[in-house]
């Protein structure tokens, strides 16, 4: 029974700090496991107008491959370190070397040309190093 209420707690504040910490303003930072290339981490949209926003740091000539897996379809941005975007409908929202060195922010939503939907949502994203020259 204690197990349970443990187990119940923490799914409430995992809930609330997922919600809370995804705001453009306070991104949730993607944090790679040492060695890794690749990191996963999940969202929950509750509304057509609702925003989950991502940030992590990126070095200018990385591969980067940006892709998002919803219950429903979604769009996604990539926001660079300067401001300038690039993005689209849901599924791989970018595939290609960075040019900027710094934080890269990610914006997920719902696509406003489909059905609306609640639910989780994953972000799958590839680092790999800058090429040797």
């Amino acid at each position: 029974m204690r197990s349970k209420l443990v187990l119940s707690a923490l799914v409430v504040a995992a809930t609330f700090i997922t919600a809370f910490a995804q705001k453009e303003s306070s991104p949730r930072r993607i944090v790679f496991a040492r060695g890794a290339t690749v990191a996963r981490v999940t969202g929950y949209l509750k509304r057509i107008d609702d925003e989950a926003w991502f940030v992590l740091r990126v070095k200018s000539g990385q591969a980067m491959h940006v892709e998002i897996r919803g219950r429903g379809l979604t769009r996604g941005v990539v926001v660079f370190p300067s401001g300038k975007q690039d993005g689209g409908p849901g599924g791989v929202i970018f595939d290609g070397e960075t040019d900027e060195d710094g934080d890269y922010k990610i914006r997920v939503t719902e696509s406003m040309m489909a059905e609306q939907w609640r639910g989780r949502f994953t972000l799958i994203v590839r680092i790999l190093p800058p090429k040797k020259s």
